[in-house]
């Protein structure tokens, strides 16, 4: 992190002990749309993040300058990691090469653990391992699970379908090498944010169509299920941030999903009609979202099949809320709930 960096992530996280009446005079009011208001920290968050923007424009918007912008968002925002949770970095043989995991094992004492498959968000195009880092240590705390995070290929250097062939394999990985990590492989869950989340609810339907043992549970937070998806938040929160209408199509055209490619179940798991017997799911969704209506309406399907939901509505708060800990106290809040809900859901399961 270069020293701009570091003064600007000084900035950010200081505007979360202010008064709110001095944050309103710096800022303004935060929006209100569909009903809600933007949390006041984020609001703060993204102005700070937008007026850096603006003071660095005039280059190309390259996939590698979208990558770097979000990693030090992520930096700044994200809330410290659980220390207790060991982590480690490894590769796994892919199916195009090594591919890279990270490792986060809880203070356990004895027996096999949980296990949590977990990919990252970025829209297919950006983030990494280090993104949702925070959360993982999280999850692994509160779930006392092994989570096994993946670097999945992304585009526009590889396409889809890359990123769920190597979802599919890195979670069929886990299942065979249990022994191994200390895992039960009966009880093997799957999560993720955004894109993440959409590739969760895809290894959940197709290891249904291969017919393979399903993953134990699906933790979904602020998921993508439908690239095809018109109307609704997707116009009320067009101009949304971190994310929003022109953001979505930069992510569709890097990451190869076509108008063709959108209405494959693989890339738009919210189409599928046969949802029964799909494994239980956490579906945490946010207000200030364009994704926020086709997360509720998958909640809804999988409900109406019969498959035991977990559904909240984070109403105050925007996509990617996850990695914003560290600059407000209510999407902190909202993580560790996610984390604390994805613990529930697996007890029951």
């Amino acid at each position: 992190m270069s020293a701009q960096e570091r003064i600007g992530r000084a900035v950010a996280r200081a505007q979360r002990r202010l008064p709110k009446s001095v944050l309103r005079r710096r800022h303004g009011q935060p929006p209100t749309v569909d009903g809600h208001t933007l949390d006041l920290h984020i609001h703060a968050f993204a102005e700070l993040v937008k007026g850096a923007q603006a003071r660095s424009e005039g280059g190309e918007v390259t996939p590698e300058v979208v990558r770097a912008a979000f990693r030090t968002m992520a930096e700044i925002g994200s809330a410290d990691p659980v220390s207790s949770v060991s982590v480690h970095d490894r590769t796994i043989p892919g199916p195009a090469g090594e591919l890279p995991i990270r490792l986060y094992h809880p203070t356990r004492t004895s027996g096999r653990a949980d296990a949590i498959v977990f990919f990252h968000q970025g829209g297919g195009v950006i983030g990494d391992l280090d993104t949702d880092h925070t959360l993982c240590t999280m999850l692994a705390e509160a779930c006392q699970a092994v989570v096994i995070s993946v670097d999945y290929r992304l585009g526009p250097e590889h396409p889809f379908p890359a990123d769920v062939v190597d979802s599919l394999a890195a979670y069929q990985w886990v299942v065979d090498h249990a022994d191994g990590l200390g895992v039960d492989p009966a009880r093997v869950a799957v999560g993720g944010t955004s894109q993440g989340g959409k590739l969760s609810a895809v290894v959940c339907q197709q290891r249904r169509r291969d017919g393979l043992a399903l993953p134990l549970a699906q933790l979904l937070l602020y998921p993508g299920v439908d690239a095809t998806w018109e109307g609704a938040s997707r116009d009320s929160m067009a101009e949304a941030w971190p994310l929003s209408e022109t953001t979505l199509q930069f992510f569709a055209l890097a990451g190869g999903v076509d108008e063709r490619a959108a209405i494959d179940r693989r890339a738009s798991p919210g189409l599928e009609e046969n949802l029964a017997g799909q494994p239980p799911a956490l579906i945490v969704t946010a207000g200030f979202d364009p994704l926020r209506s086709q997360g509720d309406a998958y909640a809804a399907s999988l409900t109406e099949a019969g498959v035991t939901v977990m559904h909240r509505w984070e109403g105050t708060l925007s996509h990617s809320f996850s990695i914003m800990g560290a600059v407000s106290k209510a999407a902190d809040a909202a993580t560790r709930a996610f984390a604390d809900d994805a613990a529930r859901l697996l007890a029951k399961a």
